[in-house]
């Protein structure tokens, strides 16, 4: 993570300032008006400043890694000139790859990801930084990585998601912040909320867990079971968090009450207010579901985490922890089917999901059923990505009576992975 502990380290200054030489931090404009796939570099192309000039209105430097900002006036037309011929004189290879790079091939979808990924993590680690010291915090800052992660979902959220499994040590509270973000303005997406309301998703997410900041480190990153008294102060991560948040002027208040109401339930058994029902807003309800899958999907050093497939079967059988309609709705918008699902395959074929696949979309499927001949088939474990999901399907609608008998049945040579060694649900 960046740090920020040296005030003098950053300098923001007009975009049409930028000079080469100088280490971009940050870039203050929207996604359309990003003429770049990664937000942090070294300037060091002519052509990427007077992309800079021309379209980013403000940006910041990194004082640490790169020049400050030159006082002085602009060289007259004639050493400009020269200064164009100095630059085709041969030189050093090695000068000439740090002043002129090769081009590279455009960035992979992964690759934008991550850079966005990386990006949003520095920044909810300022704001996070700035909440452990008693500042007050600059919420609008969150606003273009938030832009960033609305362009990135529109085309699809499963490789924003799968870039923010991975977290190690200290990031965790960040990424996570992060993941939780990219699912919620996914789902609010799939729900057809406003964009109005995909951002404010997204900014919630990315907010949920500031309190986390007034909770001591040995017990955030805690590797394994919290003590009683652990767990009682990760508890009051929600409503310090409120306390931060509710001093920030003009902020949206479904931000608030997802950052102090994460860890409550359906049934009432959450925490801090022990709301329930009705009581619970909709906001709420998404952040609930996606921090939790975030949380047991997560890749951790000292734990195994559950695949996608195993913690949305999981997730299915919590009686009174989610909103299950929104559960459902929470699935579809992954496009990722739990273990035991029955699906119908673009073969027509009805099948269960019974292993992980290439990728969490493209699950193993044991097909029993042939949709147009109305005929049982010998049981055949399919490769969906070959053969695609087309959508999920009722057993009760397609077999009556006998479908539970025929689902053992069906799914007698399948092995349940072992669950994870993981702290308990809902202290993160």
């Amino acid at each position: 993570m960046t740090d920020r502990s040296d005030p003098n380290r950053y300098l923001r200054i007009e975009g049409r300032q930028a000079e080469l030489g100088m280490y971009i931090d940050a870039l203050h404009c929207s996604w359309l008006d990003n003429p770049f796939w990664r937000t942090s570099f070294l300037l060091n192309d002519p052509r990427d400043r007077d992309q800079i000039h021309a379209s980013v209105p403000h940006i910041t430097i990194d004082l640490a890694k790169g020049r400050g900002l030159t006082l002085t006036a602009a060289p007259a037309p004639a050493a400009a000139a020269a200064a164009a011929i100095v630059e085709e004189v041969p030189a050093d290879d090695a000068i000439v790859a740090r002043i002129r790079p090769r081009r590279r091939k455009p960035p992979t979808e992964a690759e934008l990801a991550t850079a966005i990924a990386d990006d949003a993590a520095r920044t909810v680690s300022r704001l996070f930084g700035e909440a452990r010291l008693g500042h007050s915090i600059h919420v609008p800052a969150l606003a273009p990585v938030v832009e960033e992660i609305a362009q990135a979902i529109a085309k699809g959220s499963a490789t924003m998601i799968a870039v923010t499994r991975l977290k190690e040590g200290d990031q965790y509270t960040y990424i996570h912040s992060v993941a939780v973000a990219t699912l919620m303005m996914g789902l609010a997406q799939h729900l057809g909320l406003s964009k109005d309301d995909i951002r404010v998703a997204g900014m919630a997410g990315m907010l949920h867990d500031i309190g986390k900041m007034q909770v001591a480190s040995s017990i955030v990153d805690k590797a394994g079971k919290l003590s009683i008294s652990e767990l009682a102060e990760m508890r009051q991560h929600p409503h310090w968090g409120y306390n931060v948040l509710r001093n920030v002027e003009d902020l949206d208040p479904r931000i608030l009450d997802v950052c102090r109401h994460h860890h409550e339930k359906m049934d009432g058994t959450g925490y801090p207010d022990n709301l329930k029902g009705d009581q619970l807003s909709l906001f709420v309800r998404m952040s609930a579901i996606c921090d939790v899958y975030d949380a047991v999907t997560s890749i951790r050093s000292y734990k195994r985490a559950w695949s996608p497939h195993e913690a949305l079967a999981r997730m299915t059988t919590w009686c009174g922890h989610f909103d299950t309609d929104l559960l459902r709705s929470f699935i579809a918008s992954l496009g990722i089917q739990p273990y035991g699902a029955l699906v119908r395959l673009h073969s027509n074929r009805l099948g269960l999901v019974v292993h992980e696949g290439a990728t969490p979309q493209t699950p193993i499927v044991r097909t029993f059923f042939h949709i147009p001949d109305q005929q049982a088939l010998p049981p055949e474990d399919v490769a969906t990505a070959t053969d695609p999901i087309l959508r999920g399907e009722r057993g009760d609608y397609w077999f009556g009576e006998r479908w539970p008998d025929l689902y053992d049945e069906i799914m007698a040579r399948t092995v349940e992975p072992e669950p994870p060694q993981w702290r308990q649900v809902g202290t993160g």
